[in-house]
C-alpha cells in the first residue's frame, strides 16, 4: 500500500517491549506543509516554526474512538511530520560559519515535512493485534480508497519474495576520503585543547545508487534490523526516507516529558566481551554524562523546576550490529509550553550534535565537507490528545530519485583515538552500506 498512496508513513517498532510494541501506518493527509530546503543564510529561515502550530488547532476538533481497546493505542489520527538537521541549524545558529557546497547535498529534500493524518492502521505487537481506525476529519474518499485497497490487495508474489532488495547488497561509496576525516578530527581536537567544546559529533556520508523501489529497499532491510524507532517516509515519488533508528528523541506524554540518548557504541560480535567493555568503558561513560547534562539543560528551557531527574543512567541496549549505551531523562513541562514547542526548543538532539550545543554545531557546520540533510533530524507524531514521540534519525538512508545517501558518525572527545572512532562509523552502518573497512 505504501506505493499506492500518497505521502505514506510507516512508523515502524519493530519490537514486543512495552516502550516499542506498536507499528503505525497513514497516508493521504488531509493538509500538509513541505518546506524545500532553502539556502541555510536565508533571511526568512524560522518561517516554517510558525507554521506548524497551525496544524495542531485540527486536533482540537477530533474525537478518539469510545471503544476500550483503542484508548491503549499510541496514535489513530494527528500530525506525522519530519524536521531534517539543517532546519535545526537554521533553529539554533543566527549565522552558519559555512555554506555547505551543493554538489554534496542530496538535492530538493523537504527542510520541513508535517501532515494532518486522518486515518491510521496500527498494529500491537504485543497482543497480535491492528486496528484501523478513522476520524471525523478523514474524507469518504479517502475511506473509501483505503477500504478498497485492503480488500484487493494480492497475495505475495513469491518471485518478487525472492529479490534481494538489501540496501548492503548495493555498491555504496564514501563520500569523502579517509585525509579528509583524519583532518576534521585534528581540527575538533585543537577546538577542545582551545576549550572551545568538550564533545563534537562527527559524521561522514556514503551514496550509491539504485533503480529499485525505495519500499522494497526498506521492508527487506528492516528485517535484519529490528530497530525500535524505524521509519518510512515517501515524501513523493522520487523522495523517500529510510529510517533504522535505535534512539528516541524525547517523548511526552501526559505533560511528563522524556529523552533516552545514544551516547557510546561498540560492534556486537555475539560475545559478551564487547558488551562488557562499553558497559565498563570510563571514556564512554564520561561522553554519555556530557550529553545527559545537555539535555537536562535543553529541557531545563521547557520544564518546571526541580522536575528533571535522570532514573537510568549506562544502561546497555544490544541490536543485531551494535550495542549502545543509552540512558533516560525525564521532566515535566511548564503549564504554557507546548509539545511542539518543547520539540522545537530542544531539536536538534545533544546526542548528535556534542557539548556545549551551540558552538559544537558551529564546528560541524564548518568543518563536515557534505551537508546532513535528513540525518540527525527527527521524525515525530503528535496524536488526538497530545501526546508525543520522536526519534533521531540515525543509521538513515535518503532516496532522492535513483540517488541514495547514509551518514554515520560518533562524538569526539580529547581522549579519541581516530581509527578508532573512524571504524565505529564505519561499524555503525556496516549493516546498511556493506562498508566494513
Amino acid at each position: 500500500m505504501c506505493k499506492e498512496l500518497r505521502c505514506a508513513v510507516f512508523l515502524d517498532s519493530g519490537s514486543t517491549s512495552n516502550n516499542a510494541r506498536f507499528d503505525i501506518f497513514s497516508a493521504e493527509p488531509t493538509s500538509l506543509v513541505q518546506k524545500k530546503q532553502s539556502m541555510l543564510n536565508a533571511e526568512n529561515d524560522i518561517k516554517e516554526v510558525t507554521e506548524l502550530p497551525a496544524l495542531t488547532q485540527t486536533n482540537a476538533e477530533q474525537k478518539s474512538p469510545d471503544i476500550e481497546s483503542y484508548t491503549k493505542l499510541p496514535f489513530t489520527n494527528g500530525l506525522i511530520g519530519f524536521c531534517s538537521y539543517n532546519f535545526g541549524e537554521k533553529l539554533q545558529l543566527k549565522e552558519l560559519t559555512a555554506q555547505p557546497n551543493e554538489a554534496t547535498t542530496s538535492g530538493t529534500l523537504p527542510s520541513i515535512f508535517v501532515g494532518h493524518y486522518s486515518w491510521s492502521y496500527v498494529f500491537d505487537h504485543k497482543d497480535k493485534q491492528g486496528y484501523l481506525t478513522f476520524s471525523p476529519l478523514c474524507s469518504t474518499n479517502i475511506r473509501q480508497k483505503i477500504l478498497d485497497l485492503i480488500n484487493d490487495l494480492p497475495e505475495k508474489d513469491p518471485s518478487t519474495e525472492k529479490q534481494n532488495f538489501e540496501l548492503s547488497q548495493l555498491k555504496w561509496i564514501k563520500s569523502q576520503s579517509l585525509d579528509d576525516y583524519l583532518k576534521q578530527f585534528k581540527s575538533i581536537q585543537q577546538y577542545i585543547r582551545d576549550g572551545d567544546c568538550y564533545q563534537v559529533n562527527l559524521t561522514q556520508r556514503f551514496e550509491t545508487y539504485t533503480k529499485c523501489s525505495a519500499v522494497d529497499h526498506y521492508f527487506t532491510t528492516r528485517e535484519q534490523t529490528q530497530t525500535p524507532y524505524s521509519c518510512y517516509i515517501a515524501f513523493n515519488q522520487n523522495q523517500s526516507l529510510l529510517s533504522f533508528s535505535p534512539e528516541q528523541f524525547i517523548s511526552i506524554k501526559n505533560r511528563v516529558i522524556e529523552s533516552k540518548p545514544i551516547k557510546g557504541t561498540i560492534a556486537n560480535n555475539g560475545k559478551n566481551e564487547n558488551l562488557e567493555t562499553l558497559k565498563n568503558s570510563k571514556k564512554n561513560q564520561a561522553e554519555n554524562v556530557m550529553i545527559v547534562d545537555l539535555i537536562r539543560n535543553d529541557l531545563g528551557k521547557v520544564c518546571l523546576s526541580n522536575s528533571i531527574h535522570v532514573p537510568e543512567l549506562f544502561k546497555v541496549e544490544s541490536y543485531n550490529n551494535v550495542h549502545h549505551l543509552v540512558s533516560h531523562i525525564k521532566g515535566t513541562l511548564k503549564h504554557d509550553v507546548t509539545e511542539l514547542d518543547a520539540f522545537l526548543a530542544c531539536f536538534p538532539g545533544g546526542s548528535i550534535t556534542g557539548a556545549p550545543k551551540i558552538r559544537a554545531m558551529e564546528i560541524i557546520s564548518e568543518l563536515e565537507i557534505s551537508s546532513r540533510d535528513a540525518y540527525c533530524g527527527s521524525v515525530f507524531y503528535l496524536n488526538q490528545h497530545g501526546n508525543f514521540d520522536s526519534n533521531i534519525l540515525i543509521r538513515t538512508v535518503v532516496q532522492n530519485g535513483e540517488q541514495l545517501f547514509c551518514w554515520a558518525g560518533g562524538g569526539i572527545v580529547a581522549d579519541s583515538e581516530v581509527m578508532d572512532e573512524y571504524q565505529e562509523s564505519l561499524t555503525k552502518v556496516a549493516n546498511i552500506t556493506g562498508i566494513t573497512e
